[in-house]
Order: C-alpha cells, then sequence, then structure tokens
C-alpha cells in the first residue's frame, strides 16, 4: 500500500469519531458506577457477553476466511471468560435473566446481518474487540484502583485479561489484519463497512444505557453524604450546648 494512501482503519477511526466520543462518555459515566455496585459492572457483562458470544459463535458457523483471519489470536475468544465473571457476579441465575429490548434489537440485527451481509459483522469484531483491548484494559485498571476491594478480594476479572499477550502488539496485529482485508473490498464495500461502524457505536450506546442500577448507587451515595451530614451537625450543636 502506497505510503499517500489513508489506512482503512484510520478512516474508520475518522468517520465515527463523533459518534464513539458519546460511547465513551456513556460508557465511562455508567461504569463509573459499577466502582461502587457490582450489579452495575455484572449488567454490563451481560449484554456485551450476548453480543461477543453471537459474534464467536457466528464465526464457527459462517467460516468465513476473512472473520476467521479477524481473530488474529486465540486470546481474542472471550466467550468463556465472560461466563466466569458472569458468575462471579450475578451468581448461578446469570443464564435466566432477561434480555432488555435493547438488546434484543441488536442481537436480532446481528441475524440480519449474518443472512444477508455476513462481512458487516466484521465491523463489530472489530470495533468491539478492540475496545475491549483499548477502553477494556483502562476500566480494568479503574476498578483495581478505586472499586471495592473487600467485595472482590483475591478476584481477577477474567474478560479484561490479557496477561498472556501482548497487548500492543496484539491491538497492532488486529489492525493490520483488518487493513488486508479491507484492501480486497470494493469503495462500495468499504463505505457500507464504514457506515455500519457507526452503527456499532450507536447500538452499544442503547444497550449500555440499559443497563440499570444507577438510580440506587445514587441513591446509596445520597444517603451516605446525609448520614455524614447529620454527624457533623451533631457534633457542631453539641459543641455548641458545651460550650
Amino acid at each position: 500500500m502506497s505510503g499517500n494512501v489513508e489506512l482503512f482503519t484510520t478512516r474508520m477511526r475518522r468517520a465515527t469519531r463523533k459518534i464513539h466520543s458519546v460511547s465513551d462518555a456513556l460508557v465511562n459515566a455508567k461504569f463509573a458506577i459499577s466502582l461502587r455496585d457490582e450489579t452495575v459492572w455484572g449488567g454490563g457483562l451481560f449484554v456485551f457477553y450476548h453480543i461477543f458470544a453471537y459474534l464467536e459463535d457466528a464465526k464457527g458457523r459462517l467460516k468465513m476466511p476473512d472473520l476467521n483471519r479477524l481473530f488474529v489470536h486465540k486470546s481474542l475468544h472471550r466467550k468463556s471468560a465472560f461466563e466466569e465473571d458472569l458468575q462471579h457476579y450475578l451468581g448461578d441465575s446469570w443464564k435466566t435473566l432477561p434480555k432488555s429490548s435493547a438488546l434484543e434489537n441488536y442481537l436480532e440485527h446481528l441475524q440480519g446481518l449474518e443472512k444477508e451481509n455476513p462481512t458487516l459483522l466484521m465491523a463489530y469484531v472489530y470495533h468491539l474487540y478492540l475496545g475491549l483491548l483499548s477502553g477494556g484494559q483502562i476500566l480494568a485498571k479503574k476498578r483495581k484502583m478505586f472499586g471495592d476491594k473487600k467485595e472482590n478480594a483475591g478476584y481477577v476479572d477474567k474478560v479484561t485479561d490479557f496477561s498472556d499477550v501482548d497487548i500492543s502488539k496484539l491491538k497492532n496485529d488486529f489492525r493490520d489484519v483488518m487493513n488486508q482485508i479491507a484492501e480486497n473490498m470494493s469503495d462500495q464495500e468499504q463505505q457500507a463497512f464504514i457506515e455500519e461502524s457507526n452503527q456499532v457505536f450507536l447500538m452499544n450506546n442503547l444497550i449500555v444505557n440499559s443497563v440499570g442500577g444507577q438510580n440506587q448507587v445514587i441513591f446509596n451515595l445520597l444517603y451516605k453524604i446525609s448520614a455524614f451530614a447529620l454527624v457533623i451537625v451533631g457534633v457542631v450543636l453539641a459543641y455548641k450546648i458545651h460550650k
């Protein structure tokens, strides 16, 4: 590829910059709440598990050479890691939990792509797995630093654990293969792929927004603040009475 030609992955990043920024802000806000409420973290894992699991299962069904190539390392297969984390955070009943309408719509969309244009499933693989290798690692570090250590003493989140690989190299390999695949696409196919990439972030936003728990966390936080304020008032009054 000529040095003057923009890489396809760079084109995608530029084309999805606005919706990606919205997605990042929403994810960061929602999962910041999870630092004090494990059910929110578990809820996030639950919705994304179904998307990652669908994509990995579709890979097995479709047996598309390009889709297979995009899974550049065995460590990218995250289905079992999700399941282990879900068992830890949500317990035995996680498999029976209802799916939100946003999640059902997402899965129906993926099913439609698998039937009509399976190449576009690679847009979901690319952005979701790259997100796990990038923003997912940042969230994991924040949880280690600021999360409730009593609740998770000794437990290491499996879905974000890539300790057995060089993440930087894995990301570079991932991008390289995506660019190689795109070289064999027509201009029309590349444009459709970029348009679907925007859809990836839009649908991610919808399922993230469907994750509950924030109201209870806010209530708990306000309760703690109020209790602390009452203690301060009590101390001040006691001081004035005995002064």
